[in-house]
């Protein structure tokens, strides 16, 4: 009698962890390593979409951790505990090429990496911490990084609106100069190659800049301003 009462109270302790999982979109945050570095979410062109769980039938689920692509993994729950047993896990494979492309491609690369490197049968652990209307979920992995997630967007109104903002980019192709206007005063301005390797760096000076894009290899660019849609262009 005693191990069936601990079976039925282990089986609903699992239901009501779980549940909360289930009920919940989550967006990433940022991600800790075992050895305490931090990296925040970049920002991203469109913003974060919503990391899910979902049931895969019985004690089976399916987490969809996404950023520009999304990691999955099967998992089953351990009774009365909060470990994740891996059963099988999958990355997308789209490439990035909007703006903060260095960063965006290396935080979604250590995304997937989370939830693909790790064993069959590897112990995942999660932990649900609430402080008002606001949940936050940490991920262990089986290497003691961690990953964050919380239960809000990742931008608040006046990040979204900032990021939909445009400026106008001229000529394209361009030989020589390259102008940009209707953009803010004093804002980074970075320009990466289709590797999301940092090609030029500088600030806006104002409303309109020339940069000289006369060291630029033949090839295509991306251009970045903060707080503003990127835009790619040729360089002949």
């Amino acid at each position: 009698m005693k191990k069936l009462l601990f079976l039925l109270a282990s089986s609903v302790l699992t239901a009501q962890q779980t549940a909360e999982l289930l009920s919940n979109n989550w967006y990433i945050s940022k991600m800790v390593t075992s050895s305490g570095q931090t990296t925040n979410t970049p920002l991203i062109d469109n913003g974060v979409p919503a990391t899910t769980f979902n049931s895969a039938g019985g004690t089976s689920y399916v987490i969809n951790s996404r950023y520009y692509n999304t990691s999955m993994m099967s998992f089953g729950v351990m009774p009365g505990s909060n470990n994740l047993i891996k059963t099988a896990s999958s990355c997308t494979l789209l490439f990035y090429n909007g703006g903060n492309a260095g960063p965006v491609r290396a935080y979604d690369q250590k995304n997937c990496d989370t939830y693909v490197l790790g064993a069959y049968a590897s112990i995942y652990s999660y932990q649900i911490i609430t402080n008002g209307n606001v949940k936050t979920l940490i991920i262990t992995d089986p290497s003691g990084n961690k990953v964050y997630y919380n239960n809000t967007a990742q931008l608040s109104t006046k990040e979204t609106e900032a990021v939909k903002k445009t400026f106008k980019t001229y000529p394209n192709p361009v030989k020589e100069v390259l102008n940009i206007e209707n953009v803010e005063k004093n804002l980074p301005l970075k320009i990466f190659d289709l590797s999301g390797k940092l090609v030029l760096e500088t600030t806006t000076s104002g409303s309109k800049i020339s940069i000289d894009t006369s060291s630029l290899h033949k090839g295509q660019y991306i251009v970045s301003v903060e707080n503003y849609k990127s835009y790619p262009f040729i360089k002949e």
